[in-house]
């Protein structure tokens, strides 16, 4: 260690060559970190999903749903299995933990599908398993709107652009929505069909042959192998119509002569909408390699050079953009970064002098460019962790560098030349401050094993501590001796200052003047008492935990931050056509449209949805509002939610649920209880009480619903049979009948040559009689001729739920609300845990917690936990350096007292906690506060060494008067630094902006608060504290020896 600082400082052109390689690099790697908002996150889910054309929900899960759950269950590390069965398919969802691999959840979950397939009905299509991605959401919406061109030519502009799009490299795909899909419609003429006497089984049977792949295989002879074609599909519409339906009096009847074919769109079951206007919305998703601001940047260029060309009356409204929000959120806190950065270093210059204090300062900038190396090496984001773990290590990553130049400081004010000083001072300081950081470290290392997707969140910010702390020990003790050897001196400073410095280091700090002698003279009567001091000082804290246990304001898992984006759900009642939808779509988007402030409305009906949504099946559609990111202070995003809320809360015949989109790691709604079990009468009788009960009884919840969806009609086609089979009707003869009055039948597709994608051909009877009424009037063919299909067919009605959700194999549903504004976990969790404990006649479901409380329950948990063993570690690389069991007691003690800090200003400024972000900063407080008390205890140990004759009191002075500068140097660097953003003001230089309760000061507040104030506690627990518990084991001694003494004085006498 010795040799290599000596190398370092001697070869000090190889050492400056080095940092400056390091710098360069830096600087080279951090101009290549695209910013985001989050790094990614791996979300544990695995889906199946298998569509099974016609069934009804209960088919699906009697038929599919069931018999793969048994199977899946079995896969290991599963976690949790929930499902859905809805018409036509069943979805099930399967949990595994964060840590696990998800190619190895796939792959379990597709081998035990192939072993289930043989169970599911022939009908059905083969499940599809893939996993859950982030990357499936979009990263912006492009919504076009016209009010001059007709909606093929928007359409026809949107597909030009949806090509360039999805041209980029970075690019999944563009999805389009909010325009049918083009179709070629064959319409029956159901007068030829009875004048040719051809039934719709012939013209469906027809239709399938002639559109079949036909392999015909390969011909062998003397010359050669030659393969053999025989064209079977559609090319062309010319190949639909001429399709042979059957020979009559020796003509051929080809399809043209029994239907119309044309040109036109499919039933509309998508809208878009956007400020009121109908739109065709392109929405942009990322491939999974690929950075999203990356890829916006490049979206947004290919739309700059499209705008020019845009036809007259076309607009181009960008909305969704989560990019957009992300850097600029980035950029303020960058800002707020380089304020910080700019405080710490006026501080420095301030009590260090110019040459020290540019070598400590450099230490900021080296230390970032160094973390950004491996950054950009391990493909992380320039995201909000990492952003505030380059803030929270700012005071850290100085301290060892302040450690060393303070102390070469003493020794150039002793005498010593500066390459001797800043030999001696990285020697002596070495294993101080490596143990401190390393300390400062073991704390922080449990943040590595942090479950859950928040685990995931908050691990960029773990990481790029731990870089940033290991470039600050690399710069302490390599680049620090070599710099200053070359520029450090003392500068010009008063003989006083020399003077105190040797009075600091060889005599007695009382007398010296300014802030040291008022400390030390202050320190020097509080040791006298040493265990006075102690017991108030506990006492104290006890007090302060007390009180906060009652009268603080509470807290909640994330923050409440202002909000920037809302939804809205709309529920209806009822079997409704497409259109109607729309209609209460809009009537809800009129009502939204006249609420002043927001800066985008837009409209999603049967667009893009989470698949493990637990809305409600009543749901028609979406409205989504955002606000501008710059607040308004005139009209702020609570005002315009809670005019939502109000205009929203009474609409006849619909329900509205208004809820905010809140950013932070992905979660469910912020309250949710499942509720399952074996009786699904039970289930739903408790699912309502529970939803009547929280509606009235529970004032901090809102938006309170439940996912009991309502029976629907479904019409029933009951066959007689026998009756059908006297007529020589078949059930295919039925059903292709039927299917030709509902939705028709496909018969292939073909390519246009105006279009890049293929058009399916539908064959079907014209619109006027595709209706209920028009049923009675459809026939069949039959051994005795045309008969109404009446004749042997009734349709009968039944009201059947349109979706059944699962959980662990049981019927289950759920009640989820959100809290008030103003509203904790202790005004909501425990007046619906008393529910469930006093309705006995419950007792046999299971109710279970979701959402953010169950991930804010486990947070807490780990956070107990991972403080805990962080104070392990910690001991353990104390014990190595001090060998002290009663020292190392010191500092942890000193790490634990601190946490009163977070709870004083709490309750002083009753300032509700956050149980993600203060718990963090709690945690990173520790890491600050054992670094000022390992340095403080070593140089005790170090003077009691080199001084024996001096007196434990006068032992004591001297070390807390010599490490007070550098206490309240690095205090006040961290103090300072974060202060604006733990009063919730966003400074920002950069863009010269100051803003009181700004968005970064939402997010930040929590943490920056935690350690503002329970690193100012702790400084003066530090500074008066630890000395007087140096001092106790010499008071007690000298306590029993008084008593000893007064024994033995009083035993004589007598």
């Amino acid at each position: 260690m010795k040799t290599l600082i000596d190398f370092f400082v001697d070869r000090y052109k190889a050492t400056f060559t080095f940092l400056t390689f390091i710098l360069v690099w830096g600087f080279t790697s951090i101009i290549q970190l695209p910013a985001s908002a989050y790094s990614d996150i791996n979300i544990p889910y695995v889906f199946v999903s298998t569509f099974y054309d016609g069934v009804s929900a209960q088919d699906a899960e009697r038929l599919v749903t069931k018999p793969l759950e048994q199977k899946l269950k079995t896969v290991d590390e599963l976690v949790d299995i929930q499902s859905y069965s809805r018409q036509n398919m069943s979805y099930i969802i399967l949990e595994f933990p964060v840590e696990y691999s998800k190619d190895e959840a796939v792959q379990d979950v597709k081998d035990l599908i192939d072993e289930a397939k043989q169970e599911l009905p022939s009908e059905s299509e083969d499940p599809v398993v893939k996993e859950f991605t982030l990357d499936e959401y979009p990263i912006l919406d492009i919504n076009l709107i016209s009010t001059s061109s007709n909606q093929r030519e928007l359409l026809a502009f949107a597909r030009e652009l949806q090509t360039a799009i999805e041209t980029i490299p970075d690019v999944l795909e563009a999805d389009l929505r909010g325009v049918p899909d083009d179709l070629l419609e064959a319409t029956i003429d159901k007068t030829k069909l009875e004048s040719y006497d051809v039934s719709p089984r012939d013209l469906y049977n027809a239709i399938g042959d002639a559109n079949r792949a036909i392999p015909a295989g390969d011909l062998r002879s003397s010359t050669g192998k030659f393969s053999v074609l025989v064209p079977s599909v559609f090319e062309n519409v010319t190949d639909v119509e001429n399709i042979p339906i059957l020979e009559n009096k020796g003509k051929v009847i080809t399809l043209k002569d029994l239907v119309t074919l044309r040109r036109t769109f499919k039933d509309r079951d998508s809208f878009s909408r956007v400020n009121g206007k109908d739109a065709v919305t392109l929405s942009v998703m990322k491939r999974q390699d690929a950075k999203e601001v990356v890829a916006a940047q490049k979206v947004n260029y290919v739309l700059d050079e499209f705008r020019p060309n845009l036809p007259s009356g076309v607009e181009v409204i960008v909305t969704q953009d989560r990019t957009g929000w992300s850097s600029m959120m980035v950029g303020e806190l960058g800002g707020n970064i380089l304020t910080a950065l700019i405080l710490v270093m006026t501080i420095v210059v301030g009590t260090m002098g110019l040459r020290s204090s540019t070598m400590v300062a450099a230490a900021i900038p080296t230390c970032f460019l160094f973390a950004s190396i491996f950054l950009a090496a391990i493909d992380y984001s320039f995201n909000f962790m990492v952003c505030f773990g380059l803030l929270i290590s700012l005071g850290m990553l100085i301290d060892g560098c302040v450690v060393v130049v303070e102390y070469a400081d003493r020794k150039m004010a002793e005498g010593f030349d500066r390459i001797e000083a800043y030999k001696f001072s990285s020697k002596r300081m070495f294993w101080p401050v490596t143990i401190s950081i390393g300390t400062t470290l073991s704390i922080f290392v449990p943040m590595f094993f942090m479950p859950g997707v928040s685990g995931q969140f908050l691990r960029p910010m773990i990481v790029t501590l731990f870089i940033v702390l290991f470039g600050s020990i690399l710069y302490a003790l390599v680049f620090t001796p070599a710099i200053g050897s070359r520029f450090g001196n003392l500068g010009i400073r008063k003989s006083k200052t020399l003077q105190n410095a040797s009075i600091l280091e060889n005599g007695d700090p009382t007398e010296i003047d300014g802030l040291t002698g008022l400390y030390a003279r202050a320190l020097k009567k509080v040791i006298k008492s040493p265990g006075k001091f102690i017991a108030f000082t506990v006492l104290s804290v006890m007090t302060i935990f007390l009180l906060s246990s009652q009268h603080a304001p509470g807290s909640r898992f994330f923050i409440e931050e202002e909000p920037l984006e809302m939804e809205v759900k709309i529920e209806g009642r009822g079997s409704f056509g497409e259109m109607e939808k729309l209609g209460f779509l809009k009537e809800i988007e009129d009502i939204v449209l006249t609420i002043p402030g927001p800066s985008s409305i837009s409209l999603n009906m049967n667009g893009f949805a989470d698949p493990r949504d637990r809305g409600n099946s009543d749901e028609i559609g979406t409205i989504f509002i955002e606000m501008p990111f710059e607040k308004d202070l005139r009209r702020s995003g609570w005002d315009v939610y809670d005019e939502l809320l109000e205009k929203t809360q009474d609409i006849p015949g619909l329900v509205v649920n208004a809820k905010l989109r809140e950013n932070g790691p992905p979660t469910d709604s912020p309250i949710e209880i499942d509720i399952f079990g074996k009786d699904f009468d039970m289930v739903t009788d408790a699912t309502i009480a529970l939803t009547n009960y929280m509606k009235e009884y529970v004032p901090g919840a809102k938006n309170i619903y439940n996912t009991i969806p309502t029976n629907l009609l479904k019409w029933t086609i009951k066959i007689d049979k026998e009756k059908a089979s006297q007529f020589g009707v078949t059930t295919q003869d039925i059903g292709a009948a039927i299917q030709f009055m509902t939705s028709g039948v496909k018969v292939g597709e073909y390519r246009p040559e105006d279009l890049d994608e293929e058009v399916d051909i539908r064959v079907r009877f014209p619109a006027d009689q595709r209706r209920l009424d028009q049923f009675s009037d459809l026939t069949v063919n039959t051994r005795f001729g045309q008969a109404p299909l009446s004749s042997f067919v009734e349709v009968v009605p039944a009201y059947i739920p349109p979706s059944i959700r699962r959980v662990s194999g049981e019927r289950a549903f759920t009640v989820a609300a959100e809290y008030q504004k103003g509203a904790l976990v202790e005004d909501v969790i425990p007046k619906i845990e008393q529910w469930i404990a006093d309705n006995n006649e419950y007792k046999r479901l299971q109710f279970r917690f979701g959402g953010q409380q169950a991930e804010s329950d486990a947070n807490s948990a780990f956070f107990l936990f991972a403080f805990i063993v962080g104070i392990f570690l910690m001991s353990i690389l104390l014990m190595v350096q001090l060998n002290s069991f009663y020292q190392v007691f010191i500092i942890v003690s000193a790490v634990i007292l601190s946490t009163a800090g977070v709870q004083l200003g709490l309750l002083v400024t009753q300032q509700i906690s956050s149980a993600l972000f203060t718990s963090l900063g709690v945690i990173a407080l520790a890491g600050i506060v054992v670094n000022n008390n390992i340095v403080l205890v070593d140089t005790y140990n170090v003077i009691s060494k080199e001084n024996p004759n001096l007196s434990r009191d006068q032992i004591v002075v001297r070390t807390a008067a010599q490490r007070l500068r550098p206490i309240i140097l690095t205090t006040a660097t961290t103090v300072i630094g974060l202060l604006p953003l733990a009063s919730g003001i966003g400074v920002d230089f950069y863009q010269r902006n100051i803003e009181i309760g700004g968005r970064v000061s939402e997010w930040w507040q929590p943490m920056s608060f935690a350690v503002v104030w329970g690193l100012t506690f702790a400084s003066a627990l530090t500074l008066f504290l630890t000395p007087c518990w140096l001092m106790l084991p010499v008071a007690i001694r000298k306590t029993f020896s008084n008593i000893r003494k007064t024994f033995l004085k009083t035993a004589s006498e007598r």
